[in-house]
């Protein structure tokens, strides 16, 4: 269905003209004690990562872990990553989502797990998630724990009570909006969560565009491309037209307008019904999960976050580390752990049957709903050919910025995410990186 990713990345095009040694390494609290276990430190915002580590500590003595709760990646997490790590007081292992691997490859702050023999891992994984660890098809950067095939969440009460079905298409999805405009003024069918440069992405990312290309051997940044234009120009016109709102996701606002039936649907991820779960307890049995609708005749998805473990330059216990890190992505206890408190979709092909089981029986509000089903389908459709840049985390800040400057405006999410494109070109081009004219 996708074309296969051709792996032109070599190390040279992945860090700056100016990149810098390896971090020396330097001691965190923890370590062994004497009766020879070792204690180490996770660094994570994930749900279901406080039980994870719950289950590991009970069923292992030679290794336990202390988790650390910290803010989510984009709200200060990677900030703190960063800084820790270019202190020298870097965590034993923590989270990174996909996106932001390359920003911490390319400032050389965590290091390649290659001589913990995870290469022999990787045929449990997608074929994708694998490039996206190891983006120069050498060393691994990374293991796995969830992906995100982007899907439809939608109330399936309010839709049987205005005779609606799921959308199968963009062009359905415009006419169910106009539908529910029709019916009922003070509601919408979605609000757009222009807060999150990663729900923009994914819905680029599902309608075929490549922002990133790097098969020639230098990087190639493209995101006024048809795909994306449509993509854009679909919401930009049912926002203008005032069939559905742009608010941030899951503030405040948001979970009101969905509490009350204002709202119908989210574009989302697994991990959205955990989410949904939380913030609207009440609604249980109300929702429903569909695939995302389509462009053309055949079905795609995005990926919408997804999360990794990354072994940072100075983690005081790497082989401690590697432990966990490998027990939590490969394990079936540590999918059974999470289920009551995360629906994320294991990134891990053989631990996926084990989590459409434990997913639905650990959470009443997943009850009933078509998850399981509808994520192994959309993740089988993910765009495999999709890379990301060299430095998201910075990127994706000043995607923000600029969506949410330009939202409601006449083709405001177009200009600011083609805009933003020229706009890294430039940047990327000061910072040093080869990219094509």
């Amino acid at each position: 269905m996708f074309p296969r990713r051709c792996h032109a990345l070599s190390r040279s095009i992945l860090t700056t003209v100016a990149a810098g040694a390896l971090l020396t390494s330097c001691a965190l609290s923890g370590g062994s004690s004497d009766d020879g276990t070792t204690t180490i430190t996770y660094w994570s915002w994930t749900s279901g990562s406080q039980e994870i580590v719950d289950r590991f500590n009970e069923t292992h003595d030679d290794v336990q872990v202390d988790f650390q709760l910290i803010p989510g990646g984009g709200d200060g997490g990677y900030s703190k990553m960063f800084n820790a790590v270019r202190a020298g007081k870097a965590p034993d292992i923590m989270t990174v989502e996909y996106p932001q691997l390359n920003s911490f490859i390319t400032q050389d702050l965590i290091q390649p797990m290659t001589d913990w023999d995870v290469a022999e891992l990787e045929d449990q994984y997608p074929e994708w998630t694998w490039e996206q660890i190891s983006p120069t098809g050498e060393d691994v950067y990374a293991l796995p724990r969830d992906v995100a095939p982007t899907v439809l969440f939608y109330r399936a009460d309010l839709f049987e009570e205005y005779g609606l079905t799921p959308p199968e298409t963009w062009d359905d999805f415009r006419e169910a909006a106009v539908r529910v405009k029709e019916l009922n003024p003070e509601a919408q069918l979605t609000s757009l969560g222009h807060n999150d440069a990663g729900l923009v992405a994914s819905l680029a990312w599902q309608s075929g565009a490549e922002w990133f290309d790097t098969s020639t051997g230098e990087w190639s940044v493209e995101t006024g491309d048809d795909n994306t234009r449509r993509m854009a120009a679909l919401w930009d016109d049912m926002i203008t037209e005032g069939l559905v709102t742009a608010e941030p996701q899951f503030a405040e606002s948001h979970i009101s307008d969905l509490k009350a039936g204002r709202t119908l649907t989210l574009v989302g991820a697994p991990w959205s019904a955990g989410h949904l779960s939380r913030y609207l307890p009440e609604l249980a049995g109300t929702f429903d999960v569909a695939p995302i609708p389509r462009w053309d005749d055949e079905p795609s998805a995005g990926n919408l976050g997804g999360s990794t473990m990354a072994l940072p330059v100075g983690s005081p216990n790497p082989d401690a580390a590697m432990v966990f890190a490998r027990w939590a992505s490969t394990s079936p206890d540590a999918v059974a752990a999470a289920a009551p408190a995360s629906t994320a979709y294991p990134a891990n092909i053989n631990l996926q049957d084990t989590w459409a089981t434990e997913v639905s029986s650990a959470n009443e509000w997943v009850q009933g709903m078509r998850l399981p089903e509808v994520t192994s389908t959309a993740a089988e459709e993910i765009n495999p050919a999709w890379e990301w840049g060299p430095d998201m985390t910075e990127s994706f800040a000043r995607l923000t910025n600029a969506t949410s400057a330009r939202i409601g405006r006449d083709g405001g999410l177009e200009r600011a995410v083609t805009g933003w494109g020229d706009a890294v070109i430039d940047q990327l081009r000061l910072r040093g990186y080869n990219v094509a004219d």
